[in-house]
């Protein structure tokens, strides 16, 4: 398309692929009311990596718009290139004070930097034309929420941080994703999107001396918070997309199973809190009665992501019925390494599981499915005050290196940023780290991950 904005600047936009890192872009608004004017100052960046201590700047589409906070929209989407380090859009005829859509339908891979204030989210969640920008504002309001919640004496985890659900969220925000879930206009599958909170992983990227118990207590907060407020449209959602028919895997029938079962999690959440065994029972009917794969596993984790009584029953029934499928009983397997961990009882599971009969770590699809979910996609399980997830995923290196270095290797990768971690958890993973680097007869594959992991930065 020779006549776009992008193929006129394509020897720039080369330096996509030339320089390292993420760029940054930040945008600051200023409205001018009596000059009904807005001017939006941009401003990109990109941090200097080994080799590369300068940057320079590169093509970066942006689209974006203007609404005001009832919803109006004051600049429909218009795309704008930004070429150059920094630069300033005027936008004429601008009626009131608006609040930025910024990065409309994703339209470059950036860190995005804008001095959204909490009002400002609230309208772009409520109110914003595009998906992403929604989507977007939802989790730049969780994530302040969770920082909040995180905050040195904000929970006590000792105890027990559910006990502040009631005051993980703002009022605001509650209604706001209340309003999401009851509309009857919005897709599932973007309801259940936005319903979702940040992964522990991504939040604890988001801190310096990040406490992985912290973390874990915060977010199970906000679950409970979220599904204890939201209980009557959680119901409303369950009921309205619990039935899709013959199995499809066309886009809405696909959205509404996930939410569906989205909200059977949050139901049987809000009934274990309550000891009401109603919802959990309803959860194991629906597990023994559906007709495809996701129901049933969403039914499944449900249950074990609870900690219900009917977990056990339920996952003995689904390894009876799938023995003989290879990739269902990785994701038996799978589902329980990364189950909600609460007083440590994941890794004894996890122990316990790498002596069944269907598990040997010389395959390596069975391999990862118990290694890998406990050690990557569980950190509050893995990251224990005590240390011993670090001294489990040594041992399981070590043993799978033996085996397959590239499997190990890429286990290894579990502990690349043991730096980012608070005390006791830095020193724990520092020392298992080291203990793995001391292996006479360790892999090239392996050695190299752990030795980039232990070399000064």
């Amino acid at each position: 398309n020779p006549q776009s904005l992008l193929t006129r600047h394509l020897a720039q936009f080369k330096n996509w692929y030339s320089q390292a890192g993420t760029p940054r872009v930040k945008a600051v608004g200023n409205y001018d009311a009596a000059a009904q004017t807005y001017s939006l100052t941009l401003h990109q960046s990109c941090p200097a990596t080994p080799g590369q201590p300068t940057k320079l700047p590169f093509v970066i589409p942006i689209e974006l718009g203007l609404i005001a906070a009832d919803g109006t929209e004051l600049l429909p989407t218009q795309l704008n290139v930004l070429t150059a380090e920094s630069a300033t859009i005027t936008f004429n005829n601008i009626g009131q004070a608006p609040v930025l859509s910024f990065m409309r339908g994703f339209s470059a891979p950036v860190i995005v930097e804008v001095a959204h204030s909490e009002q400002d989210l609230l309208t772009l969640l409520a109110h914003d034309t595009d998906a992403f920008v929604r989507w977007e504002a939802a989790q730049t309001l969780l994530i302040q929420a969770t920082m909040q919640l995180v905050a040195p004496k904000s929970m006590n985890t000792k105890t027990d941080g559910l006990n502040h659900a009631t005051s993980a969220l703002s009022e605001p925000l509650v209604a706001a994703l209340k309003a999401v879930l009851a509309d009857a206009k919005l897709d599932a599958a973007f309801k259940d999107i936005v319903l979702t909170l940040p992964g522990e992983a991504f939040i604890a990227e988001q801190l310096q001396n990040a406490d992985p118990q912290r973390v874990h207590a915060a977010r199970e907060a906000m679950r409970l918070a979220l599904a204890q407020a939201l209980h009557n449209e959680w119901l409303a959602a369950f009921e309205a997309n619990k039935d899709t028919g013959a199995f499809s895997p066309d886009p809405v029938s696909t959205g509404r199973r996930a939410l569906a079962n989205h909200a059977l999690g949050m139901l049987v959440l809000a009934a274990q809190t309550e000891n009401d065994p109603m919802w959990p029972g309803q959860a194991y009917q629906r597990f023994k009665d559906a007709s495809n794969m996701t129901d049933r596993l969403g039914a499944l984790l449900a249950l074990v992501h609870s900690h219900s009584a009917h977990a056990k029953p339920a996952l003995e029934r689904f390894l009876a019925q799938f023995s003989n499928e290879a990739l269902v009983v990785d994701k038996w397997f799978a589902l329980q390494a990364s189950a909600n961990d609460r007083g440590g009882n994941v890794l004894p599971a996890v122990r316990q599981l790498m002596q069944h009969p269907q598990f040997t770590l010389k395959n390596p699809n069975r391999a990862r499915s118990l290694l890998f979910a406990y050690c990557t996609a569980n950190p509050a399980g893995f990251h224990r005050a005590d240390a011993a997830g670090y001294v489990f995923w040594a041992e399981q290196v070590v043993a799978l290196d033996a085996i397959n270095p590239q499997v190990a290797s890429r286990l290894a990768r579990a502990l690349d940023r043991w730096r980012n971690l608070a005390e006791p958890y830095r020193a724990s993973a520092q020392e298992a780290l080291k203990r793995v680097a001391s292996r006479d007869n360790l892999s090239a594959d392996t050695r190299e991950v752990v030795s980039k992991a232990l070399a000064e930065v």
